[in-house]
């Protein structure tokens, strides 16, 4: 769903769903045979290769709003909430130094749940700063 508020601003919420069409859980942990999917994106010896979910849920909220004088400049702002709680926010700002250059500044950050796609990376929280150049 994409909305606009406030004065140009751009709010957009969105459900995403991994379905795993491969899933398998058949047994249980203490049976002989037990057999299950691992969640891919996080497995790892330390969480006993963590059983997948044969549905994952995401869901993320966006805004975006044009700044300066003439709108010419952006700012951005994604947050995705991932089930089990792993998040992931990132806000990024372009300011255009003319019809060719844009500079921008980025930050990255992932935290929650360290079994999660998102809160494994929490380590890779950072920050960018750029020039783009189109011809």
């Amino acid at each position: 769903a994409d909305i606009t508020a406030l004065t140009n601003m751009m709010v957009s919420l969105q459900f995403i769903q991994d379905r795993n069409l491969d899933y398998v859980d058949q047994g249980h942990k203490d049976a002989q045979v037990w057999k299950y999917t691992a969640d891919m994106a996080s497995m790892h010896l330390t969480n006993n290769l963590l059983k997948a979910e044969k549905n994952k849920d995401f869901y993320s909220l966006y805004l975006s709003k044009p700044f300066g004088g003439s709108g010419q400049h952006r700012w951005n702002n994604i947050f995705i909430y991932e089930e089990n709680g792993g998040k992931w926010n990132r806000l990024d700002v372009e300011y255009t130094i003319d019809d060719n250059t844009i500079a921008t500044a980025e930050y990255h950050k992932y935290f929650g749940n360290e079994n999660t796609q998102f809160g494994q990376l929490k380590n890779s929280s950072n920050i960018q700063v750029g020039v783009k150049y189109t011809f």
